[in-house]
């Protein structure tokens, strides 16, 4: 039978250059259960278009998740792909710092900012260690990122080190106890890419994350996002009402805000 990727994988030498590699070859946001996407270039208005078009059309939950976040203060995203939130960001009024473990990430959402003379700088570095000093940030935001870091709890350490008092993070994480676990589980389909097995996904419960970020002064966590459009019309043909109510009950998304 053939396998998905293990929900608690550890740590291991070299597995920065795998999950690295990996995002390299299979660049976020540009495929979706084996589709393309885009048949802009990289970096192309047409192609920044169509991903966000999609994005935001299948992450419902995710522009308001931006747009709570308060205009005018500093915020550090960390995985950041190609830039797609931290462009609703900068159009929110946000300061934004970018981070990412690939180049080609790093490197496409730099272009566009420069192109556009956004407040938005973009680095290439690891969310474990994060390459700015303490007490930096009003915001940390990541999403669906932190559970493919090959230390996840190293990450949630740093966003603690960088945040003000009083800062938030902004982090989602995958939710074991979900419709879609199960789902992969049954069906045997790999989670980020049909052809290859992504080096780290790992998943987790609501118990598991309290625990995870008990550094901060307090935690909320809630689920959402039970299935997107790699479901095809189940996803278009479900109520709303139904759907959030499943999303609640058994959502893939575990939407953490966590203060320092």
């Amino acid at each position: 039978m053939k396998p998905i990727e293990s929900a608690n994988r550890g740590s291991t030498p070299g597995l920065h250059r795998e999950v690295s590699d990996f995002w390299t070859r299979n660049v976020n946001a540009e495929r979706i259960m084996g589709r393309t996407v885009s048949d802009g270039g990289r970096g192309s208005d047409k192609y920044f278009r169509d991903l966000e078009i999609q994005r935001y059309r299948s992450h419902r939950h995710l522009p308001s998740w931006i747009a709570s976040m308060q205009p005018g203060l500093h915020v550090l995203e960390v995985g950041c792909g190609i830039g797609l939130d931290s462009a609703r960001m900068v159009e929110h009024g946000l300061r934004v710092t970018a981070v990412d473990l690939t180049h080609i990430g790093a490197a496409t959402a730099e272009r566009r900012a420069r192109q556009h003379g956004w407040d938005a700088r973009y680095l290439c570095a690891s969310g474990d260690a994060l390459p700015f000093p303490d007490q930096a940030f009003d915001y940390v935001y990541s999403f669906g990122v932190l559970h493919h870091a090959p230390d996840t709890q190293a990450c949630i350490d740093e966003a603690w080190r960088v945040l003000k008092p009083g800062g938030q993070a902004l982090v989602m994480l995958y939710h074991r106890r979900s419709l879609n676990e199960w789902a992969h589980r049954l069906t045997r389909v790999p989670f980020e890419d049909r052809d290859e097995l992504c080096p780290v996904v790992r998943r987790f419960t609501k118990a598991e994350v309290q625990q995870m970020f008990a550094k901060f002064s307090s935690v909320q966590v809630q689920s959402d996002f039970v299935f997107g459009e790699g479901y095809g019309r189940l996803f278009r043909l479900t109520p709303r009402p139904l759907y959030r109510l499943l999303s609640r009950l058994a959502g893939w998304h575990l939407m953490i805000r966590a203060t320092r």
